[in-house]
């Protein structure tokens, strides 16, 4: 597993933002740690939250002693507050929610092949089933995160700003209908991205 570097690497396993084979993630960043765009990031980023809609990935919070994951559809890439942002949606009543709510950082993660495994992930709940048992994903710990061998590409985030959905926010009546009738309105998480690991 190796990490796309903006920079020449020094040393192997450094990450796009310090080291984080070593533990030693740079936030808050200065401003020449990140220039107005997103150039830094990978393409390869832009291009899997561009499918994630068709394709999924995994949301994972929560650490090597307990963690859960989640097969997401939902998900953004951005740039606020000058640095890459990733935002996530995540409703109260899922497992994750726990994690995400205890967890500063989690990850999302990207797959090739592997539509059976992401089913599961999405369909079984963590609280009383081992769900990555039955997808046969292999956990892959990183420094105070979570992911998997499987995963083509990781990205590692820390959350910024979390907020819970409400009905009066939604400006079109029918999005509520449509998508809440339990009123299980989503927690939505901001994160700057810390790290990018790759297969």
């Amino acid at each position: 597993m190796g990490r796309i570097g903006r920079r020449p690497r020094t040393k192997q396993g450094a990450g796009r933002f310090g080291s984080a084979a070593r533990g030693t993630y740079r936030h808050p960043p200065t401003k020449e740690s990140f220039p107005m765009s997103l150039s830094h990031v990978d393409a390869a980023v832009s291009e899997a939250f561009r499918t994630i809609g068709q394709e999924w990935a995994l949301l994972t919070a929560g650490n090597k002693d307990a963690f859960n994951a989640m097969t997401i559809s939902w998900g953004s890439l951005g740039f606020v507050w000058q640095r890459p942002i990733v935002t996530v949606m995540v409703r109260p009543q899922r497992y994750t929610h726990e994690f995400m709510e205890k967890s500063d950082l989690f990850t999302v993660s990207f797959y090739q092949n592997q539509r059976k495994a992401l089913n599961v992930m999405g369909s079984k709940s963590g609280r009383d089933t081992d769900k990555v048992a039955l997808s046969g994903l292999t956990p892959r710990f990183l420094d105070g995160a979570v992911t998997f061998g499987e995963a083509y590409l990781s990205v590692v985030a820390r959350t910024l700003y979390k907020t819970r959905m409400t009905p009066a926010g939604l400006t079109e009546p029918a999005l509520d209908e449509t998508f809440y009738p339990k009123k299980d309105h989503h927690s939505i998480y901001m994160a700057e991205i810390v790290d990018i690991v790759t297969a």
